[in-house]
């Protein structure tokens, strides 16, 4: 019988340095062919939409001689997945198109951006700039669940019971949380009062941050309608529906935000409604508070719920919060002011749009801050930091009447009618993945890197 001998401790210490050796040498290779992959996939990707983009301005052409966009969105010529968290068009006078793109956090291409033409584009990895961290992580660090009725509060709902609830969310809440930020700005070189618009932070819905502008763009109407004839609807004070739904192209408002409001370079006309029977009135928009594109590349497209809050009375921050995310549209059935025929849809994809009346109510971090009629007796929601904040998001329907839209007024949430000229401060999500510094107080708010 032969003797079996098996390797000694030696031999099996050479063995594991050589694996070592080679893994030393194999795995930064193999991690520099990923790299190398993901950036010629992305690459790729994004010539392929500016190929297409510019596809699309020559058909346009062919049609109407006239045409000479400027921009266009990417969703025009592209179907874009989760793996992007920002794109962008615009042309210049050749009808050359250019090309943002941008991975998403989480997603195949998280830390690439491209930029460039068809012809010529530059893709690099998105490297964290000295001071500054992921917005959402900066902000979880400063989590107190509102101490003393101030700062960033947890708030949870029973998905089971409303599907479409966040299961947990994190919002402001109180007078004067520090929750400032500095956006829109003319000069990202130097961020101050003075190059800077000031938002404030609605709090951090899966994953993104929400924010909410500090003072209105204007006072205009939410929708408005002709009185007579081609597409008259309810006596002329408009429809409560704010998202496309059919032939109807949504809510003159939800129009103007993600046009005029989200893109200046489509700004032909700077009139804005403001009244019944489609008025323009004094309803000038102020393009210098248009987005500038450092903002637009900050912001993504969103889920915003269309749900109905019927006007019946006291209810709940619970019972609204569901409601907004409910299936409830239209009540009435005839009369003046129930003549429309559009079909309510409960949800809407879009980058502008407005906060939502449960919002407003957890802002103020009382419970007992309800959605009612306005009342001088009741003063629960008047600590809120969002204030006088105009239009929100949710429609008002009644039995009789499908123009009433939920707005802010004194310290109370209250039913308008959608005609109305009321205080618009836009709203908007941020894309995954943004950086930010600061401590989000008036004297050293919030900043993004670029």
């Amino acid at each position: 019988m032969k003797n079996r001998k098996g390797f000694t401790l030696v031999e099996l210490l050479a063995v594991i340095l050589i694996l070592a050796v080679i893994l030393i040498i194999a795995v930064p290779q193999i991690m520099k062919t990923i790299k190398e992959t993901k950036l010629k996939t992305m690459e790729d990707s994004a010539k392929l939409i500016a190929t297409n983009a510019e596809k699309d301005y020559l058909s346009q052409q062919a049609v109407n001689a006239n045409y000479n966009a400027t921009s266009i969105p990417c969703t025009d010529v592209a179907k874009l997945s989760d793996d992007y968290s920002s794109c962008s068009i615009t042309y210049d006078s050749n009808g050359v198109a250019t090309v943002k793109l941008k991975g998403a956090s989480g997603g195949k291409f998280g830390k690439i951006k491209c930029t460039g033409t068809k012809d010529e584009m530059n893709c690099t990895e998105i490297t964290p700039l000295p001071g500054y961290s992921d917005a959402v992580e900066l902000l979880m660090s400063k989590y107190n669940n509102g101490t003393n009725g101030e700062g960033l509060i947890k708030v949870e709902h029973d998905t089971s019971a409303i599907p479409k609830a966040t299961a947990v969310e994190y919002r402001y809440q109180g007078s004067n949380p520090n929750n400032y930020v500095y956006f829109n700005c003319t000069n990202n070189n130097n961020p101050t009062s003075s190059t800077c618009e000031v938002w404030r932070i609605v709090g951090l819905f899966d994953g993104r941050v929400k924010l909410v502008r500090r003072d209105s763009i204007g006072s205009f109407s939410w929708d408005t309608s002709p009185k007579t004839g081609a597409g008259s609807a309810n006596g002329g004070y408009g429809i409560n529906q704010w998202g496309p739904s059919g032939t109807y192209t949504g809510a003159d408002l939800m129009r103007e935000l993600n046009t005029d409001y989200l893109d200046p370079t489509l700004l032909a006309n700077a009139n804005w409604y403001s009244g019944n029977n489609n008025n323009l009135g004094s309803g000038n928009f102020n393009k210098n508070y248009a987005l500038k594109e450092s903002a637009q590349e900050l912001i993504g497209d969103a889920i915003w719920y269309l749900g109905a809050i019927p006007y019946n009375g006291i209810i709940t921050l619970a019972d609204a919060y569901a409601a907004e995310r409910g299936t409830i549209g239209k009540l009435c059935s005839s009369g003046g002011f129930c003549n429309d025929t559009v079909i309510r849809t409960f949800e809407w994809v879009g980058k502008v749009g407005l906060v939502y009346p449960s919002d407003f109510g957890y802002a103020s971090g009382n419970s007992n801050c309800t959605i009612d009629n306005i009342s001088s007796s009741n003063t629960y929601c008047d600590t809120d930091w969002m204030g006088n904040y105009g239009w929100l998001l949710s429609s008002a329907p009644t039995s009789s009447d499908a123009r009433g839209v939920w707005y802010t007024f004194s310290g109370h949430i209250v039913k308008n009618n959608a005609d109305n000229t009321t205080a618009v401060r836009p709203s908007v999500y941020l894309i995954p993945g943004v950086q930010m510094k600061g401590s989000g107080t008036l004297s050293n708010p919030y900043v993004f890197a670029e």
